[in-house]
């Protein structure tokens, strides 16, 4: 029973003994997880910072002091703020930024914590906005032509005048600026619906001119197509009637050759066809051409057939 005893009681010293050890290692030992940055404080003043991933050594506290400073990226939203531009229209802009702790001894000193530090980012973000906006017409932030909007390159400007101011004042580094929600007052939103409408109607007569232009070019270019087509048929017309003239003058040419005084005959009855309609009533002396063949074959130098009595 005794040796038990004796048993016992070492047992109970070597767990005390292991229990002080674990709780002197954890006061002097602390690890840095991957992008963290630990501040190890003696007395309230940093002393060293350690930065890369492991188990790091401290005096225990109260001589030593851990801070952590989680370094990863973050993403927050700014407050919602009125501001005002270049043509005098108040536009409500919210927005969001990108960040991470770039110099973790300058962030602690100059805001200690992650919430302090958005506070401080949302003030140098409205400054810029404002700055930013004054410089650009409300067009640039809404319109219908895409050719006027100019959100990528105000959001550039406004992250390159925050992301110098954040770096060298709070050890922030700040690697977006974007615009989430644009809203307007109430009093410009009727002028803004107006400015859209009439962006929307010159864009429509710019369509319109470009069309009548279009319709122009190809009524232009049928009508002269068509003058193409009509003058060269004209000019076939032109040549048949020349080949049916000169045909019909040379067959005219043989007719009077095979018998002269026939063909004079059948010319003059051809005048007198011409001169007298349906219902003309002439009075004429029929001694002389045409209206002599009316007297008979005698008048035109032809004995009646049969001879005379």
């Amino acid at each position: 029973m005794k040796n038990l005893r004796v048993d016992r009681e070492n047992f109970r010293m070597a767990v005390g003994v292991l229990v002080v050890i674990v709780i002197l290692l954890s006061s002097i030992a602390f690890s840095v997880r991957e992008r963290h940055t630990a501040l190890v404080m003696r007395f309230g003043k940093l002393v060293r910072v350690e930065a890369d991933p492991g188990l790091h050594w401290k005096l225990p506290w109260p001589i030593d002091k851990l801070v952590l400073i989680d370094g990863r990226r973050r993403v927050f939203d700014t407050r919602h703020s009125e501001m005002l531009t270049r043509d005098k229209k108040n536009v409500i802009l919210l927005s969001y930024a990108s960040w991470q702790v770039a110099d973790a001894e300058l962030f602690y000193k100059a805001v200690g914590t992650i919430a302090e530090a958005e506070n401080k980012l949302d003030g140098i973000v409205t400054n810029a906005k404002i700055g930013v906006l004054g410089r650009y017409d409300l067009s640039a932030l809404v319109s219908t032509n895409p050719e006027e909007l100019r959100t990528d390159a105000i959001e550039a400007e406004i992250l390159g005048s925050v992301k110098e101011s954040a770096r060298a004042k709070y050890g922030i580094d700040v690697g977006q600026v974007g615009f989430k929600r644009l809203s307007l007052p109430e009093e410009n939103i009727e002028s803004v619906f107006d400015q859209m409408r009439a962006e929307r109607a010159k864009v429509a007569a710019g369509l319109r001119a470009q069309g009548e232009r279009d319709a122009a070019v190809l009524r232009a270019e049928t009508d002269l197509e068509v003058a193409e087509v009509v003058a060269t048929a004209r000019e076939e017309a032109a040549k048949v009637r020349g080949e049916a003239e000169a045909q019909a003058a040379e067959i005219y040419a043989k007719a009077h050759s095979a018998a002269p005084e026939l063909f004079r005959i059948v010319r003059q009855l051809q005048s007198l066809e011409k001169v007298m309609g349906a219902d003309s009533t002439l009075i004429m002396r029929t001694d002389k051409a045409p209206f002599n063949v009316l007297n008979g074959p005698e008048e035109l130098g032809f004995e009646p057939l049969g001879g005379r009595n």
